[in-house]
């Protein structure tokens, strides 16, 4: 569950949600488009209905107490709420706490339906521009030397737009180059990659590089090598892990450790296709 008490904001996402709710008006949107631009943030994640309540208790809750919630936010809580949000849950995962999270439920529903106060003067500042982390194109192949032995290739597949960067997102490939003269040509959506899951609880397709310090370009330990990918790879924002570059590495050996050493060299043709991502 990840919560840390049965409050409104007790969570991780809950906390996301306000503050990005206030940052978006701070920003000078309105408070539509900076509803919006959380929910479209989410995306398909809100069919889940836990992250659907977390997600809009607290858009409902930050914009009803800066006097900006609208009917289409309030109406889609009161029918999680009348739906009982998401008390079964905690019924299930923390019982002795589910009937504190029921009453600050009551609570919520409560204040919704009350006026909300007059809206929030809020001092509208310029953001300041994106950190652009790398201007190399989709595509693009890098190499990462490997604790164990030989390097991994990993292909530019898109990027994430966050507060304040703009990131690349890799696929890695599912094999340990030796020595640059196995270099493929070029590589191709048949070519088998990589999915996360060793270490973590679901399995994620693709990475990216989580600074360790913001003086350094994040792609320093790793070196652009003349591979072409022939079309784009599949990208999916949300199946994306976030790991330091000594991390990577060290997930990525332990990976290709387990991956018996594929016939065909990357880039030829396989017998088995690319699982999607």
């Amino acid at each position: 569950m990840g919560a840390w008490g049965t409050g409104l904001y007790s969570d991780d996402t809950t906390c996301d949600v306000r503050d990005r709710y206030v940052r978006n008006l701070k920003d000078g949107r309105s408070s539509d488009d900076s509803c919006q631009e959380i929910l479209d943030r989410y995306g398909d994640l809100l069919r889940d209905t836990e992250t659907a309540c977390l997600v809009y208790f607290a858009l409902a809750d930050t914009a009803w107490r800066y006097g900006r919630l609208n009917e289409a936010v309030k109406d889609k809580v009161l029918s999680l709420l009348k739906s009982g949000g998401d008390i079964v849950v905690w019924e299930r995962d923390a019982p002795s706490d589910a009937a504190a999270r029921r009453r600050t439920l009551r609570e919520l529903e409560k204040r919704l339906g009350t006026p909300q106060p007059a809206a929030k003067t809020v001092n509208v500042s310029q953001p300041k521009p994106r950190k652009i982390r790398t201007t190399e194109p989709i595509g693009s192949v890098f190499s990462l030397a490997l604790p164990g032995q030989g390097f991994a290739l990993l292909v530019l597949v898109g990027f994430m737009e966050l507060e304040k960067s703009i990131d690349p997102v890799f696929s890695v490939m599912a094999r340990r180059i030796a020595s640059l003269a196995e270099l493929p040509a070029q590589i191709t959506g048949d070519d088998k990659t990589l999915a996360f899951s060793k270490s973590f609880p679901r399995v994620f397709e693709h990475v990216a590089i989580l600074p360790k310090d913001e003086r350094r370009s994040i792609l320093s330990e790793l070196e652009r090598v003349e591979v072409s990918a022939a079309s784009p790879m599949p990208y999916e924002r949300e199946s994306t892990v976030w790991l330091s570059v000594g991390r990577m590495a060290n997930e990525i050996d332990a990976h290709l450790a387990s991956v018996p050493s594929p016939e065909a060299p990357i880039g030829a043709p396989q017998d088995e296709p690319r699982p999607a991502a």
